[in-house]
């Protein structure tokens, strides 16, 4: 065995592929005096213990509460090397980051196996070249919709209370309410449960199937979107390109200058309030895959047309809302960013409860068309406490192809950035 890590005060951290220690690890465990380990992977020591007939076994030190187990194994250093246990390849969203944290890297020893990744890839047949790999324990999901399904292949490392199932819940609640109904029956689930342990399963599922069924809190969760059901990336879209009624949407030219000055960025939340055709949120979700956008739209029938875009272009991390601003408002997640292009007579009182909502440096940007728009929303905004940028924007199309007849001036459109201040 290698001398690495038989100083005392070092740490050896030891990672364990399913249920099984190797010889050559259980004799690294077991020649330190204490080893922190979940219930889990001490039973398997025990079991590899008794199978090599080995009588004596380190100290165990509990794995949780972290906090507390890393003040044990301070203290336990004094007594020789420590041994932790951790699953798979401990640097790989595992114990081995917070460690670094905690100790000197030059104590630290890392021994690892097989990730669950790299395990369940196997199972299921599946190159993880390109796989995104997201953990979700503790974690809030009310926007981890808008992040999977603009990726083909998400690991998911899950919980006892965001399960393989409560994923699948999550995402039937989000592509219903988009009328996403090929992407209802085209995701699966993969789960793999209990890898190289007693009780292993592994299976593919549909979104419907996996929400009801129960899962081994010892799992991993791939996520497959099938690539046709996910939009190309990038911005250019054009007018003939989104659906839209009654000439009902933000010309390209306005877009294009409205999308600089909402200045997003990946993993934000953007609300398009008044979104109408939804051009603004559509090429903003289509630009950043990672971001979450909410198109608030006060009529039916324009949100149905906002529906229709989605279900086209293929814009699975936008949602649509049905529903007059502000009340709409209510519930949806803190916005980064806030585009309104229609107030419906509401403006001062969506600006005051987006300001209300937003973080210092978030971004709300307002168009405005008429004369009185364009005088009010910089004064409540500069009430509310935003740095304002404003720009008028006058665009003009020629009559024929090439520029040389007569040219045609569209609406002139002021466009009002604010940037919240601290």
């Amino acid at each position: 065995m290698s001398s690495a890590g038989n100083k005392k005060g070092d740490i050896r951290v030891i990672g364990i592929s399913g249920c099984t220690i190797r010889p050559e690890k259980l004799q690294m465990i077991c020649s330190c005096p204490h080893a922190a380990a979940a219930d889990r992977l001490w039973q398997a020591l025990e079991k590899a213990a008794e199978s090599c007939n080995i009588q004596t076994l380190p100290k165990q030190i509990p794995i949780t509460p972290v906090n507390e187990m890393i003040s044990r194994v301070r203290e336990a250093r004094a007594t020789g090397p420590v041994a932790i246990l951790a699953s798979g390849d401990p640097l790989f969203y595992g114990i081995g980051t917070r460690l670094l944290k905690e100790f000197p890297p030059y104590r630290l020893h890392f021994h690892p196996a097989l990730s669950a990744v790299q395990m369940a890839c196997a199972k299921f047949k599946r190159s993880w070249e390109q796989a995104r790999i997201i953990s979700i324990h503790g974690r809030d999901m009310d926007l981890l919709p808008f992040r999977l399904l603009t990726t083909p292949m998400t690991f998911l490392f899950t919980d006892g209370k965001n399960t393989p199932a409560a994923v699948a819940r999550a995402l039937l609640h989000h592509l219903h309410a988009a009328d996403a109904h090929k992407a209802i029956q085209g995701i699966r689930l993969h789960v793999a449960e209990n890898m190289e342990c007693p009780g292993e399963r592994s299976g593919c599922y549909t979104l419907e199937q996996a929400a009801s069924m129960d899962f081994s809190p010892l799992n991993i969760t791939l996520v497959e979107v099938p690539a046709e059901l996910i939009a190309s990336r990038g911005t250019g879209l054009t007018e003939s390109d989104i659906s839209h009624i009654n000439g009902m949407i933000t010309k390209d030219e306005i877009r294009a200058v409205t999308l600089h000055r909402l200045k997003l960025a990946p993993g934000q939340v953007l609300w398009d309030v008044g979104a109408g055709s939804g051009a603004i949120a559509i090429e903003a979700a289509r630009l950043w895959h990672d971001l979450a956008a909410f198109a608030i739209e006060m009529r039916q029938e324009r949100l149905e047309v906002i529906k229709e875009n989605l279900r086209r272009l293929g814009i699975l991390n936008l949602l649509p809302i049905h529903g007059t601003a502000p009340d709409a408002l209510s519930g949806l997640p803190k916005p980064d960013r806030v585009f309104i292009g229609g107030s419906g007579g509401n403006l001062r009182e969506i600006i005051k409860h987006c300001a209300m909502k937003m973080d210092r440096g978030s971004i709300m940007v307002a168009n405005a068309i008429l004369k009185q728009t364009a005088s009010e929303a910089p004064a409540i905004l500069e009430a509310e406490g935003f740095h304002l940028n404003i720009t008028r924007v006058h665009a003009e199309r020629p009559t024929d192809s090439i520029g040389q007849g007569d040219w045609q001036a569209l609406n002139t459109i002021t466009v009002i950035q604010g940037i919240k201040k601290g």
